[in-house]
């Protein structure tokens, strides 16, 4: 099982993780919905993701999930640890399953949809 926390990484993930393992982006804008945002801050190290579940003390959640990038505001990003492939948001306001949103169908999905800043629409500019 991988990093430790008995999961079953998925090929898009692993491929991922050979080449840029903990990698950071600069101004990483992810649309969560029509009405929600957040910053895609960095992708956790293998090495890290047992001690980022403990951070978000949810226990119902870290059973099921694991977090693979810090969004903003302590928030983060979660795969399934076994089963299905898509990304998944954790609102570190909430807890268990009112804390998790479907966010993409897939990892490449999800990291096609991280925007820029300067891809940024801000209504009433030019």
């Amino acid at each position: 099982m991988e990093a430790g926390i008995d999961a079953i990484f998925n090929n898009e993930y692993l491929q991922f993780i050979r080449r840029h393992n903990g990698a950071e982006i600069r101004n990483g804008y992810y649309d969560l919905s029509e009405q929600q945002s957040s910053y895609v801050r960095y992708f956790i190290e293998i090495e890290d993701i047992a001690n980022h579940a403990s951070i978000m003390a949810d226990d119902e959640t870290s059973q099921y999930f694991f977090p693979f990038a810090l969004g903003s505001c302590g928030a983060y990003f979660l795969m399934k640890k076994k089963g299905d492939a898509c990304i998944y948001y954790y609102d570190s306001d909430y807890m268990g399953h009112e804390a998790i949103s479907k966010v993409a169908q897939g990892f490449n999905v999800f990291m096609n949809n991280i925007k820029s800043d300067t891809e940024i629409k801000i209504e009433g500019t030019h």
